[in-house]
């Protein structure tokens, strides 16, 4: 059973991901990619979008995106190269289970890989000049299965990422 003092540390815990920049983007050549908080923040988003359209259980959704990436403070983020290494699906689960320990037993360890996110942050280094996250959507396409989330990709890859344009016309 937890108590408030094992809630506290894992609270701190997750500040961890504030500081751990995402592994996959910099073997594109990337020199500052984003953060796992930043990656993390907007894959519940978009799954809380996705899971709308798609008529599911919204909260169940956000529930396990809340929770996919918190044992990367424990193992940090491996791209996929370095994971071919290692059992990282183990590394990932045991983490999660040791972190677990510390919170209440009502909340659950749920945990979903989101691609949608990743093709989202994929599009906007490609149009900032870097060629090689091109690599990264063509896998995501691959994996795409709700009709909603095929849709989604399709209008990520076909934007030029710049949402602000044409928004001083309307304010």
């Amino acid at each position: 059973m937890s108590d408030i003092a094992d809630i506290t540390k894992f609270f701190f815990e997750l500040g961890t991901l504030k500081r751990t920049e995402r592994a996959g983007w910099s073997v594109t050549g990337i020199s500052k990619p984003e953060v796992i908080a930043a990656h993390a923040y907007r894959a519940v988003v978009i799954g809380y979008m996705l899971a709308e359209l798609e008529k599911c259980d919204k909260n169940k959704v956000m529930r396990m995106l809340m929770f996919h990436d918190i044992p990367e403070t424990r193992i940090g983020d491996l791209h996929k190269v370095a994971a071919s290494y290692l059992n990282s699906e183990e590394g990932e689960a045991k983490a999660a289970a040791d972190q677990s320990k510390l919170l209440p037993s009502s909340v659950g360890n749920e945990y979903v890989e989101l691609n949608l996110e990743a093709a989202v942050t994929a599009k906007e280094y490609l149009v900032n000049g870097y060629k090689h996250s091109e690599e990264f959507l063509e896998r995501i396409r691959k994996v795409m299965v709700t009709q909603s989330a095929k849709k989604l990709l399709a209008e990520i890859e076909k934007s030029d990422g710049f949402w602000w344009k044409g928004l001083k016309k309307n304010v």
